[in-house]
């Protein structure tokens, strides 16, 4: 593809986006659009040693998908933090613009408050960490002190029934909350972009957890110079254990986008 090509490319995926993606689409085209500009945002964002601007974008296309979704009736409201009790997935530009977020704030015992939960989070796998009920040390007074640089899983999440999130994630009930199908689809439609777009550009592409990825990347100042320069400085830190960029549909959708 000639320069004249890839910009029509651009402008066309532009477009696709304006909205953000369209969830209840069933068309590859707005996730494939997310890929590709993902990808080149990120690969400025290796140049500059700055991941703040892919991360704003992201989080606009998604808060964009949220407001088409808005008539969608969910039971979640301001002060409601049942859920903020589990494992939350992260990818990496995500935790390194939250910890950003975090130094300008020099919030000295919220830095403080992440390390502490980590050290009781951190011996837990996916499976485990789901019976233990650990506050997220980014609430207080129930409200997400980050609320504007959550990641996207936590920008997605939504019920029905608050009652049942009460049960399950205070009291183990081992129901399934009810969720809208169309916020399951747009955060599906997200992470398969974002890590299929880290892994174009040669970037770790996996989903780790938060705690223990955020308390790794407030020890070290310079976590995001050296990650964004090719150091994996995640490289031990507790992963997701699924990958999406190897389903069969993201293998599918890579090819469709990079084609």
């Amino acid at each position: 593809m000639n320069r004249a090509e890839r910009r029509r490319q651009i402008k066309d995926d532009e477009q696709k986006l304006k909205g953000g993606i369209d969830a209840d689409s069933s068309d590859p085209a707005g996730t494939a659009a997310m890929t590709r500009l993902m990808s080149d945002l990120l690969e400025t964002a290796k140049r500059d040693r700055n991941i703040e601007p892919p991360v704003k974008f992201l989080h606009a296309k998604v808060d964009a998908t949220l407001q088409a979704m808005r008539k969608i009736t969910i039971d979640c409201k301001k002060g409601c933090a049942h859920c903020c009790r589990v494992w939350v997935s992260a990818t990496i530009p995500e935790v390194l613009f939250i910890a950003k977020s975090l130094r300008r704030r020099n919030d000295v015992a919220l830095v403080e408050r992440v390390g502490s939960a980590h050290r009781i989070t951190g011996a837990h796998d996916f499976s485990s960490r789901q019976g233990l009920h650990q506050q997220c040390p980014l609430l207080a007074d129930d409200l997400c002190s980050v609320y504007e640089t959550r990641p996207v899983s936590c920008r997605f999440w939504a019920s029905t029934n608050v009652a049942a999130c009460l049960r399950v994630f205070r009291q183990s009930s081992g129901e399934t909350v009810p969720t809208p199908m169309t916020h399951l689809k747009g955060r599906g439609a997200y992470e398969i972009a974002l890590s299929l777009a880290l892994k174009h550009v040669g970037l770790p592409h996996y989903y780790y957890e938060l705690n223990a990825a955020l308390t790794r990347a407030l020890e070290r100042s310079d976590a995001e110079d050296a990650w964004l320069g090719g150091e994996d400085v995640f490289f031990d830190v507790r992963r997701d254990p699924h990958d999406v960029s190897t389903d069969t549909v993201s293998r599918q959708l890579y090819k469709y986008a990079f084609a």
